[in-house]
């Protein structure tokens, strides 16, 4: 604050901070289940009641993107039963640490939902044995942060690897992906539940909250990103027109001499 001038009245200087309210304002009222300001409430794209699946989902979610705004897995999180989606947060899940974790890791019938060489066809595998369910374990995080906590837990490649091949376009328009084959965490769970669970209104359901979440954004001033593979294509183009421009320019400059 500016040092006040001489002569001015000490007691008027205070007198102006007399309308300052003394309480914070009201915190925005906010939705109980999905956790946002009931102006944007996303409740009504929910599934009434929680989607009925025999697969258990382990999401390893990186510690920065709970932080991150906008963020999918609370998506799942109000569509899932409990049970069903269980979420465990950090970079290194030692075995001391995660005894349950590494518990299920022995199951055959526990997947990996990771991209790599050796990943099989999600679309290609068999049905479980009789009476045995699938778990799924998924890596929550930009895909940088997914590559840091695949390679810092080496135990994960006990489990099947599996990946998605598919020619879903990702409806996540509001962040950017690395290609225009990447989703977003609950797109890749939503088409693998479908899969396993051979329910293909599983994927339906789960990517409406997404879809609706996209579309407040949008209407309120977020701008759609483009695929950075896409991004990477129309600055190069950009740039290849701005160098024809200046040959251009060039050639008729020379003209006028």
């Amino acid at each position: 604050m500016a040092d006040q001038e001489d002569g001015e009245d000490e007691s008027d200087f205070f007198r102006s901070f007399a309308d300052v309210p003394l309480h914070p304002p009201e915190k925005r009222d906010m939705c109980s289940r999905c956790k946002r300001p009931r102006a944007v409430c996303l409740c009504a794209h929910f599934p009434t009641h929680f989607l009925h699946i025999s697969t258990t989902i382990h999401v390893l979610q990186h510690p920065r993107e709970e932080s991150r705004l906008l963020t999918t897995v609370p998506l799942l999180e109000a569509c899932l039963p409990p049970n069903k989606i269980i979420i465990r947060r950090g970079r290194r899940f030692h075995k001391h640490d995660w005894p349950d974790l590494h518990e299920i890791l022995n199951k055959p019938t526990t997947l990996l939902l990771y991209p790599g060489p050796t990943a099989e066809n999600i679309n290609t595998l068999s049905d479980s044995p009789l009476g045995e369910k699938y778990d799924i374990i998924v890596l929550d995080g930009t895909w940088r942060q997914a590559k840091d906590i695949f390679h810092n837990n080496p135990f994960l490649c006990q489990a099947r690897q599996v990946q998605l091949e598919h020619n879903h376009i990702s409806e996540y328009v509001i962040r950017t992906q690395p290609n225009s084959k990447s989703l977003c965490t609950v797109e890749a769970i939503a088409l693998s539940l479908s899969i396993l669970e051979k329910n293909e209104e599983i994927a339906e359901a789960l990517i409406r909250p997404l879809r609706a979440l996209c579309k407040i954004q949008l209407d309120h001033g977020a701008v759609v990103h483009f695929s950075k593979e896409n991004e990477d294509e129309i600055m190069l183009r950009a740039k290849r027109q701005e160098r024809n421009h200046k040959k251009k320019m060039s050639g008729l400059n020379e003209e006028e001499r």
